[in-house]
């Protein structure tokens, strides 16, 4: 049976709302690693005699880290301390980068930190999980919107051969930030007819673990496209 953790003494004054600190006060707790995984907190009750708040003010406590993915609330059983699903952080993350000031250029350039290292791992494949990636190469068939979706799947199945699971969530995240923009790039024949010629002059950099070619491939190719995803 889980056991309840004990809780440090908190400040008396907090400088921000009630329940967002002792939100944070716990979250802190959770990424010290003084909370782990599994742990049970104390009762409704003991929490808000610890804090000494309302129990009103202790649930949106609650209700702000179970949105964060950092808390399971199960009625008769007690609130446990889980870690967040890595993809439904990047989701999120993807959708305030499409609907925010994120810097643009900062996108692109952690994209090509990712990518560079991608092919390099993919070119240490097998042989036969790299045949993938001749399935998404792109053609002139087809609309914007299918074609941004194959080249995008073509990345993904770069990460996917490159074989770092992190890696290729986050590069989902940044492809899905970008998304708008890549659109408009796909909306031009002589840019998808350029991306072909990247996508098979990568591919065959990969199938034959040839990695200075296929770093300097990808790094020519999000070198040329980043100002069209920058506007």
């Amino acid at each position: 049976m889980n056991q309840s953790v004990d809780l440090p003494m908190v400040d008396s004054q907090p400088r921000v709302r009630r329940s967002t600190y002792i939100a944070n006060h716990l979250r802190n707790m959770i990424f010290t690693g003084a909370l782990k995984p599994g742990d049970r907190l104390p009762t409704e009750e003991q929490l808000c005699k610890h804090f000494g708040v309302s129990r009103t003010t202790l649930r949106e406590s609650v209700q702000m880290l179970r949105v964060s993915g950092l808390l399971d609330v199960t009625p008769g059983r007690g609130s446990f301390i889980r870690l967040p699903d890595p993809g439904v952080l990047m989701k999120d993350l993807a959708l305030l980068g499409q609907y925010s000031t994120m810097d643009k250029e900062d996108v692109a350039a952690l994209r090509v930190l990712l990518e560079v290292e991608m092919v390099r791992l993919a070119c240490e494949a097998s042989a036969e999980k790299k045949k993938i990636l001749q399935s998404y190469v792109i053609s002139r068939q087809g609309n914007a919107e299918e074609i941004e979706e194959t080249e995008r799947q073509w990345h993904m199945a770069i990460a996917e051969v490159a074989g770092n699971s992190l890696s290729k969530t986050m590069l989902e995240a940044l492809l899905s930030m970008q998304k708008v923009d890549r659109l408009k790039r796909f909306e031009d024949a002589d840019e998808i007819m350029r991306t072909m010629g990247v996508q098979i002059r990568l591919n065959s950099a990969i199938n034959e673990g040839d990695k200075n070619m296929a770093v300097r491939v990808i790094s020519s190719y999000l070198g040329s496209v980043a100002p069209q995803l920058q506007n």
